[in-house]
């Protein structure tokens, strides 16, 4: 049954929304979890500036848990309805396309009191490695120069 989901879009209605993500009834009657990673392709810190209760929004089964319950995203909702051109159609609409709320809230477009987000910056695999070594290193100096304080009493 979750194979023709995975087919085509579903459009549901947000039932509850949690910490950790949001729970959507689908036109299916079935209640399943979207994931607050799969809400939305830019960092999400609060549900609740993407989504409230009673929201319709299309979502697409990624799959199912051991216990039988539907993992849902918006995320893969939106990547295939961009891939089927329908983006356009469900843009212009702008019921199915989660925004935060925060985008209105000030002049800038960033809600007051808080910071931007920043997203750390990609590192290469030589950076990676090199700044590995420069932390095992300083931990090396650090643990030589304790035992070398033990040795002197």
């Amino acid at each position: 049954m979750a194979e023709e989901h995975r087919i085509k879009l579903t459009e549901g209605i947000v039932v509850k929304i949690v910490p950790f993500g949001a729970f959507v009834k689908t036109d299916t009657s079935e209640v399943g979890l979207v994931h607050i990673s799969e809400i939305s392709d830019t960092y999400v810190r609060d549900v609740h500036q993407f989504l409230k209760e009673g929201d319709k929004v299309t979502v697409r089964v990624i799959g199912r848990n051991k216990d039988g319950k539907l993992n849902l995203s918006i995320k893969a909702a939106k990547a295939a309805a961009a891939a089927d051109g329908s983006a356009s159609v469900s843009a212009a609409e702008g019921s199915n396309a989660p925004v935060p709320a925060a985008a209105s809230s000030g002049p800038s477009g960033r809600p007051s009191g808080s910071r931007p987000y920043r997203e750390k910056p990609q590192l290469s695999p030589f950076d990676m490695m090199m700044k590995r070594y420069l932390q095992d290193s300083q931990e090396w100096q650090v643990d030589r120069k304790k035992r070398q304080e033990r040795k002197r009493g």
